[in-house]
């Protein structure tokens, strides 16, 4: 009795394990079948892509690359397709959290890595560098993706010197060149409060050296003329004074120029 229990609970496992084994194989062997809105079976690709235009107008965002992205994946080889990609690329940089930056970057590299001809190109390599320029910290914080910005924005106008994008990228580098200018200056003014002058004055004369075009030059020459009087070289300091007195004479610093003036030695 015991041995026919046995052979009994040996053949239900044996058949058990054998359906089991059967399931998997018959999975492995499904092919995957994405899920598709069923709205994009009676329309044309045109169509698809104006209405995922539409929802991005709406700034519907994730709902809009839902159409670019099964115009880009269902006809790869058509030039709405490119269109699709950029678009995919747009709305991820729209959303905006980091996250979706990143994933911004790299649409707009893939862009560029498949159509490197394409007449979109500089726009992609435009919006590239945008991505950085979104990611910039503040003057008192890291400056990598600002610098990234930069020399990104310098890399989109040397490949497309006559681009109609290229004043947008001019544009947006002196706003991030003025923002590694103003790094320099808030790291000077932290040595200045310890009255550490010397390496204030390296970091001030680098700014005046480097960003010709900072929009804060009164208080840079303000800061110059603080950190030279500061090392006892009171005519330099004088000059700088004087320069913002003269060129900047309504800036903020105009009346603290004119204080440290008056105390200086004759």
């Amino acid at each position: 009795m015991t041995r026919t229990l046995k052979t009994t609970t040996a053949v239900a496992l044996f058949c058990a394990l054998t359906l089991l084994l059967a399931g998997c194989r018959s999975k492995r062997n499904e092919v995957y079948q994405p899920k598709v809105n069923p709205e994009f079976l009676n329309l044309s690709k045109d169509e698809i892509f104006a209405k995922g235009e539409a929802l991005y107008a709406r700034e519907k965002w994730a709902k809009s690359r839902e159409y670019f992205t099964y115009v880009y994946e269902s006809f790869p080889n058509d030039p709405l397709a490119r269109r699709s990609l950029l678009r995919i690329a747009d709305a991820y940089q729209k959303q905006g959290n980091e996250v979706n930056l990143v994933e911004a970057q790299y649409k707009y590299r893939d862009f560029i890595n498949r159509f490197p001809t394409s007449e979109l190109a500089d726009y992609a390599t435009l919006q590239i560098a945008n991505v950085s320029f979104l990611q910039m910290e503040r003057p008192d914080r890291d400056q990598t993706k600002t610098k990234e910005a930069v020399q990104k924005y310098r890399e989109m106008i040397a490949l497309y010197p006559t681009s109609q994008h290229r004043s947008e990228a001019e544009a947006n580098m002196r706003v991030a060149l003025d923002a590694l200018a103003r790094h320099e200056q808030v790291v000077a003014r932290f040595y200045m409060l310890r009255s550490d002058f010397k390496p204030a004055l390296a970091r001030l004369e680098g700014v005046l050296r480097e960003f010709p075009d900072y929009t804060r030059k009164d208080e840079l020459f303000y800061d110059l003329g603080v950190s030279l009087a500061g090392l006892g070289r009171a005519g330099e300091a004088r000059l700088y004074f004087e320069r913002v007195l003269t060129e900047y004479p309504d800036g903020e610093a105009a009346d603290e120029a004119r204080k440290h003036l008056g105390k200086l030695p004759a």
